[in-house]
């Protein structure tokens, strides 16, 4: 006859579990969480890359039509559909294109492109990030509640020195301090 499970078996089996089945969801927070952090030292989810080139004569002092614009693109090497333009600043005028734009400024002989590339995994994983409907809004709240669960379970795996009364109980209280301290600091 089996012996039946003790609560700790009980946490353990349940920490193991959840940590294997919510990994990779684990991985998309986490690397979404730390790219989005950063969103203001750069795109998370697109690649912008700027390239300034001399001005073709198409573009340098006859009104740009679409055929023009069209024109331009292709002498800069622009590989992208024309898509619209409008001049921002006397001089200046921006061409849109599929994947990014091209600025043309007369006055410094100059055309600046600008393309952009979707990130491969980090867009994707970023749009989880941000919730894109419904259905990941249920899934998220699972994986929170799987979270918690990790957690708390976590806290009673192991015993005696290494346990949470211990040197476990240490370490819980400085990570439950660091929050603390931010949330008084900033809030």
């Amino acid at each position: 006859m089996r012996k039946p499970l003790h609560w700790r078996g009980v946490a353990r089996v349940l920490h193991r579990d959840l940590g294997y089945l919510f990994f990779g969801a684990t991985v998309v927070y986490s690397m979404s969480g730390i790219a989005i952090n950063h969103r203001n030292d750069w795109n998370p989810s697109y690649s912008i890359a700027r390239q300034e080139r001399p001005l073709p004569s198409a573009g340098t002092n006859q009104p740009l039509t679409r055929a023009n614009a069209t024109n331009v693109l292709a002498q800069v090497g622009v590989a992208g559909k024309y898509q619209n333009h409008y001049s921002p600043a006397a001089g200046q005028v921006r061409i849109f294109f599929e994947g990014g734009n091209a600025t043309l400024d007369r006055a410094a002989g100059t055309v600046i492109v600008e393309s952009v590339a979707r990130r491969p995994l980090l867009h994707t994983f970023n749009k989880l990030h941000y919730n894109p409907g419904r259905w990941w809004t249920w899934f998220a709240d699972i994986f929170s509640g799987a979270l918690l669960v990790v957690a708390l379970t976590g806290l009673f795996l192991l015993r005696g020195h290494h346990g949470i009364t211990r040197r476990g109980g240490v370490l819980v209280a400085i990570g439950i301090l660091g929050p603390a301290v931010l949330v008084y600091l900033y809030l």
